[in-house]
This record gives C-alpha cells, sequence and structure tokens, in this order.
C-alpha cells in the first residue's frame, strides 16, 4: 500500500495520469504546492509513454499540458521505451515486474488482463530503468488509484525494489510538501 512517511521523499517523482488528473490546474492550492516543492527541492519528473498517451486522450479533460511542459522544461522528462530486460541486482527484471502488477491489478480491477491497459503495470519497470540508469537512490510513483497502488506496492514487497521504488497516494505526497515547502 501507499506510504504514509514518505521521508526523505525521492528525487525522482514518476506521475500517473490519475495524479495530474487530481491535483487540477495551474489555479489549484494542490498543483501549487506541487509544482513550489518540486522546483524548490530539485525533484525531477518522469512521464510513462502510456501516460503521455493518456494525456494526449484527455487533452481537453486536463487543464496543463504535461506534454508540452516535458518539451519546455528541464524537470520534467519523458521516459523512454521499457526496456523489459533491464534489473538492477538480484531484483526482478522490468518486464517481470510489469507483467505481475498487471496480473494483479487485472484481479483486484476483476477485468480480463488482455483488455486492461498496461498504464499503471508500466511505472514500476520506469522505475527500475531509473534505478538502473540515473544516480537516483529511489523513485517515487505518485498517484490516486488505490487499485493500482495495491497492485505496485504487493508485487515490489520483499524484493530489491522494497524502499528503493515507493508508490506514495497523492494526499500523502500533498501533505509532506506542503510541510517541506514552509
Amino acid at each position: 500500500m501507499s506510504e504514509s512517511h514518505p521521508s526523505p521523499f525521492p528525487t525522482a517523482l514518476v506521475l500517473d495520469t490519475s495524479f495530474l488528473r487530481t491535483i487540477g490546474g495551474t489555479g489549484t492550492d494542490p498543483y501549487q504546492t506541487f509544482i513550489q516543492y518540486v522546483q524548490d527541492k530539485d525533484r525531477e519528473l518522469y512521464l510513462s509513454r502510456g501516460v503521455v498517451e493518456e494525456l494526449n486522450e484527455q487533452r481537453g479533460y486536463i487543464s496543463v499540458d504535461w506534454v508540452d511542459r516535458a518539451d519546455t522544461t528541464e524537470w520534467i522528462t519523458l521516459a523512454g521505451e521499457i526496456q523489459p530486460g533491464v534489473r538492477v541486482h538480484d531484483g526482478p527484471r522490468a518486464g517481470e515486474l510489469m507483467d505481475r502488477v498487471h496480473e494483479r491489478l487485472a484481479s483486484f480491477e476483476q477485468t480480463d488482463p488482455d483488455e486492461l491497459r498496461k498504464t499503471d503495470s508500466e511505472l514500476p519497470a520506469v522505475g527500475v530503468m531509473l534505478l538502473g540508469s540515473t544516480s537516483h537512490d529511489s523513485v517515487g510513483i505518485l498517484m490516486d488509484d488505490r487499485n493500482a497502488e495495491r497492485a505496485i506496492s504487493g508485487v515490489i514487497e520483499n524484493s530489491y525494489y522494497e524502499g528503493r521504488i515507493r508508490v506514495i497516494d497523492i494526499w500523502t505526497a500533498l501533505e509532506y510538501m506542503e510541510s517541506q515547502n514552509g
């Protein structure tokens, strides 16, 4: 499940569509809290390919163009294609993690895995890739989706990635960020 005390907060943050939709547009307090924290604390944001696809589909429903921001700012990066064979130390390979999360999420959602999008399932795989290719010691996955949180946390638990890839729900993240913005 999502962490209740996310300190120290990861320096790499992988954003889910649910998180971006919930924080709202530039005039909302959650958005302002989030952006102030990211910029003041030098956090790096990452968007997976699946999230970019969803954002493009929902362009009229999400007021901030996060894909454009990724093209025009240094603190948002579009994550590359998932490399399923990547692993860090003895942790599961990115593709294995993605498949296990996808199966677990399909079970929680009582949906045929073939009909379920892989957007949420790819988020921890992006985390593995970031741990293996950047200087980040931990990666936070920010979301507002209980089933996806449970699926990801359950797969990461008791693996090398526990504590290194951390699922943090939106309200815990915003509360922490607000306390740090001072």
